[in-house]
């Protein structure tokens, strides 16, 4: 791809982009169709979709409509073979010495690789270099994780001397959930995030509490780390929650009017599953939610469908009316939505996560239920949300006593107050979040003026 000279050329370094479902792709298409649009030439380096179909087993091909046509995607296999899970797909090491293959891994791992995806790179490096042969790159952005993707892009930098920039979706050494550090001492990602936060010209997050840790374990770089936070897509927001009349009339007066609470998205071992429908049982075994039914849309945990997970949910006992519907692709979200009467929202207890959900449901103006505790990073997002419940602790009779609040405010909601509550999530619309991180990247490009400024986006919400 050759244009206009005038238009800047960046390269996304993103292992999961389309058709990945992981969530962290809707970050980077949008980003890099946001860039397309706005004027820059994006190239985008990610794996080859056979890694999702063998290793992970979770891709959504509705995603590829997606991508905007401009944006180029060059797509390196990965060498995976020590990540395979079915046997006849080991190699002669793996299966004739699996203990060797496995003390081989970990000391890479440990030592050489940033990560279990570290094979990947010396492709990725060499895709970078043959793409800027041809057409010169004047920046690179490499999200993580895996976090090998910022040795991708510090090791061109050292190649080319094109500048970086780093986005966290997560964090590389700190255990989100013990807020203690993720690796043991002496473990290569220490070395490698301190190389590689040192030489970027600029590091984003997707919330304050993570950037704040991150300036305390890395003052000298703090001046150049800022808060993207993440948000939703304003085109998937316009049906979802909408009913036409003419469609509201044909459902009318139902056989038996049923009240559909719901989650849309991955339900993950971190989530608080097992409390949360404890709280459900008691409430619907005390005649409290007589005409209420929980449905569930999404996959059960990130790759394939996960035991643990489908374990916590009621799923089998009849009389509790949870019901799974399995995954669903991007493009039937919004029905998933208009079918449901209340959100709920399930987070993982820490102070530095928050669900990419939550613009989502926000977007819609429905009510949410809030199922987290006080000091969870969602909790500053859905603050001030006209129609949000939240229990007042995750005790199950509080998690019941709020399923119950949730249920009676269905009855009460006024169009008013659904267009306030949509009012109220426009700060979170994706653009306005990328459009302070695309004027910092301009400011990367030569001959500008260089980094600096506040290290805050236009809304500090979370990921």
């Amino acid at each position: 791809m050759r244009s206009s000279s005038k238009r800047p050329h960046i390269g996304l370094v993103a292992f999961y982009f389309p058709p990945s479902r992981a969530s962290g792709v809707y970050r980077m298409l949008a980003l890099a169709n946001h860039l397309v649009e706005h004027g820059w030439d994006v190239t985008v380096f990610t794996v080859t979709p056979d890694f999702f179909e063998h290793i992970t087993r979770s891709s959504d091909d509705s995603l590829l409509a997606a991508i905007d046509p401009r944006v180029q995607v060059e797509r390196i296999p990965l060498p995976m073979r020590h990540l395979e899970q079915e046997l006849r797909r080991f190699g002669p090491l793996r299966g004739n010495y699996p203990e060797v293959h496995r003390r081989v891994t970990a000391r890479l791992i440990r030592r050489v690789w940033c990560d279990q995806y570290g094979s990947w790179v010396p492709g990725v490096i060499r895709r970078l270099v043959e793409v800027h042969r041809r057409h010169k790159l004047d920046l690179t952005l490499a999200t993580g994780n895996p976090y090998s993707c910022y040795q991708a892009v510090w090791t061109f930098k050292k190649l080319t001397g094109v500048p970086y920039v780093l986005d966290s979706r997560d964090s590389w050494t700190l255990n989100l959930f013990t807020d203690e550090y993720a690796f043991p001492p002496g473990h290569a990602a220490f070395a490698w995030e301190k190389r590689t936060f040192a030489d970027a010209s600029l590091i984003s997050f997707v919330n304050t509490p993570l950037l704040a840790w991150h300036q305390r374990e890395y003052p000298g770089d703090a001046d150049k780390m800022m808060v993207v936070a993440n948000g939703y897509d304003a085109a998937d927001a316009v049906t979802a929650g909408e009913r036409t009349e003419a469609e509201t009339t044909e459902e009318s007066e139902p056989a038996e009017h049923r009240v559909h609470f719901g989650y849309v998205g991955t339900l993950t071992a971190n989530q608080p599953h097992a409390i949360v429908w404890d709280g459900w049982r008691r409430a619907k075994e005390a005649g409290r939610l007589p005409d209420s039914v929980a449905d569930l849309y999404g996959h059960l945990g990130f790759f394939g469908v996960s035991a643990a997970v489908r374990n916590t949910l009621p799923l089998d006992d009849a009389t509790q009316d949870v019901v799974w519907h399995g995954a669903v692709g991007k493009a039937q979200i919004a029905q998933a939505y208009d079918a449901l009467d209340v959100l709920l929202m399930i987070v993982a207890d820490s102070p530095y996560v928050t669900s990419g959900k939550v613009f989502e449901y926000m977007s819609t103006g429905k009510p949410i239920l809030g199922l987290y505790e006080a000091d969870c990073a969602v909790a500053q997002v859905l603050d001030g949300y006209p129609l949000l419940v939240r229990t007042r602790s995750l005790a199950p009779d509080d998690i019941a006593d709020a399923f119950v609040a949730a249920r009676e405010l269905v009855d009460t909601v006024t169009p008013e107050q659904v267009a306030a509550a949509r009012e109220f999530a426009t700060r979170y619309e994706r653009t306005k979040q990328l459009d302070a991180l695309e004027a910092r990247l301009r400011r990367l490009l030569p001959g500008s003026a260089g980094v600096g400024g506040s290290t805050q986006s236009t809304a500090s919400g979370g990921a």
